[in-house]
């Protein structure tokens, strides 16, 4: 009696992201490429048969986050198919490949089609545009595991994939990557030899993404790009002209834009982009530092003419404005007057929101080569310095939107007694610590704890997606992607509380559940 001979199952695609919001605008555009060649994308190790890390190497502290995780994955690995990719190994692909022999794909930056084609065999398909793309043949003859480090020229990649990637955000939301490179000379930065230089993508091309986007019911995006200001700067086009084309887009609801450099535009630039409907009053404006002689030695863009008066004009236009920055502590040469500098400028400004990082020297940057290396002790305490001041200023404005009602829209509702949520318990706890408009209404966050009721997660318009703090709420009856209004109730620096309009009419004064 024969058998009946069962098709083989489909592969399946793990994928683990480190780094930036634009390297998992990557990792779904690989995602999307490897679907289709019925390759299905998983979240569980164990099911995978390829697994995929895409790796930053920004700076030394994220190499070595990702060698550490790639390790543990090559501890882990059994038959499977492991592939390494991103910016890491844009830069040392032959390196990496010696030193791990475990990994079997190894592959720059935008090169998704070819790291598809090496893990399964196919040398050739096509891009979005329908386009056939060839394999070089010395890839070709290495199928299925291709040997050599799969590596291009940054201004060669070709990131296929971006209009029919699968979402790695929650469905609502997406990251859209409007550019690649940046064409700024900063002198402590690597991205121009990583991605090279400015490559704006179509208007058109964006608008149809963002579009399709929209059918699949998506009703956020947030703009992200190395250098957002500096989009169509090579393509003629502008990003006013792009913002107000996404605006047209029915169905969306809101725009957030990312990585503005302040020295590259202009407040009447950003006034003209804040008035239209669907751009959230929220800018992201990295300014590294404050002091003249070290944006100086930077080679910021605008240097000092970021002033505290360019932040201060934008906010008389619209006071509701949050504003998001960065700062670079221990740029060599760096003295105690340089960081006091910068303490009075975020004093003045009061950003909402400000990320730091620690310099350390990238090979290949001019400021490698500087002299009066910063002791990384000393960087520690002068971002301790930094951040206390920032955590005051940041609980300052939260604590003034207590009280008032915004539109929050929920990213995600967990179960507290669930152990997979530890994180999201963490800043449930935080809450202790928090201003409270009525002190009373404390024990409300805790009751859902202790009843196991749901929590949603989600968002105003003050906080970035994976960048700055969240709103947190009763959860029950609430689902991912819902909109709706609440009034804040507590806040921490990060964080805060809120209720539904009518539960927070209702309860008010009461702290009963």
């Amino acid at each position: 009696m024969s058998r009946e001979i069962q098709p083989a199952s489909p592969l399946k695609v793990y994928c683990a992201t480190l780094g930036c919001d634009k390297n998992l605008v990557d990792s779904e555009a690989l995602l999307g490429r490897f679907a289709l060649h019925g390759v299905q994308a998983v979240n569980d190790l164990d099911e995978a048969d390829i697994w995929v890390l895409n790796s930053c190497g920004f700076i030394e502290a994220a190499r070595s986050d990702s060698e550490e995780t790639l390790q543990a994955l090559i501890d882990y690995k059994t038959n499977q198919t492991l592939v390494v990719c991103g910016c890491w190994y844009q830069e040392s692909g032959d390196l990496i490949q010696k030193k791990f022999p475990g990994v079997d794909v190894v592959a720059g930056v935008g090169q998704f089609d070819r790291v598809v084609a090496a893990c399964i065999g196919e040398p050739e398909r096509s891009d979005d545009s329908g386009v056939a793309i060839k394999f070089p043949k010395d890839n070709i003859d290495a199928f299925p595991m291709a040997h050599k480090p799969i590596v291009s020229d940054p201004m060669d990649a070709n990131y296929t994939g971006m209009l029919d990637r699968p979402l790695l955000t929650p469905g609502h939301l997406a990251f859209v990557k409007i550019g690649e490179g940046c064409n700024c000379n900063c002198t402590f930065c690597r991205i121009p030899l990583i991605r090279g230089r400015q490559m704006s993508r179509p208007v058109n091309e964006l608008v149809r993404e963002v579009q399709g986007l929209v059918d699949r019911g998506v009703t956020e995006i947030q703009l992200v790009s190395q250098n957002t200001s500096d989009f169509g700067r090579d393509t003629e086009e502008n990003l006013l002209g792009l913002v107000s084309a996404l605006n047209d887009v029915e169905g969306l609801r809101n725009i957030r834009l990312l990585y503005l450099y302040s020295g590259l535009v202009t407040t009447d630039d950003l006034l003209r982009l804040l008035d239209l409907e669907k751009v959230a009053p929220y800018l992201e404006l990295p300014i590294q530092h404050a002091s003249p002689r070290i944006l100086k030695a930077m080679k910021r863009p605008g240097g000092s003419k970021s002033s505290p008066g360019f932040f201060t004009t934008l906010r008389q236009h619209h006071p509701e404005l949050v504003l998001r920055s960065t700062a670079l502590l221990g740029f060599p040469g760096e003295e105690d007057e340089d960081v006091e500098i910068l303490a009075d400028f975020l004093a003045e400004v009061e950003f909402d929101h400000l990320g730091t990082y620690r310099y350390s020297p990238e090979k290949g940057t001019p400021a490698a080569e500087m002299p009066d290396m910063v002791p990384m002790e000393l960087i520690y305490d002068r971002e301790a310095l930094i951040m206390d001041l920032q955590s005051e200023i940041s609980q300052r404005r939260q604590s003034s939107r207590l009280g008032s009602v915004f539109d929050v829209v929920v990213d995600t509702v967990f179960d507290p007694s669930n152990a997979d949520f530890a994180a999201e318990l963490e800043i449930l706890r935080s809450l202790d610590e928090a201003h409270w408009l009525d002190p009373s209404q404390n024990r409300q966050a805790w009751d859902l704890v202790q009843y196991s009721d749901p929590v949603a997660i989600g968002r105003s318009y003050h906080y970035g997606y994976d960048l700055d703090g969240v709103v947190m709420l009763p959860g029950k009856s609430l689902k991912p992607g819902q909109w709706l209004s609440a009034e804040f109730r507590a806040a921490t620096s990060y964080d805060t509380w809120a209720l539904p309009v009518s539960s927070s009419r209702s309860s008010e004064g009461s702290g009963e559940r």
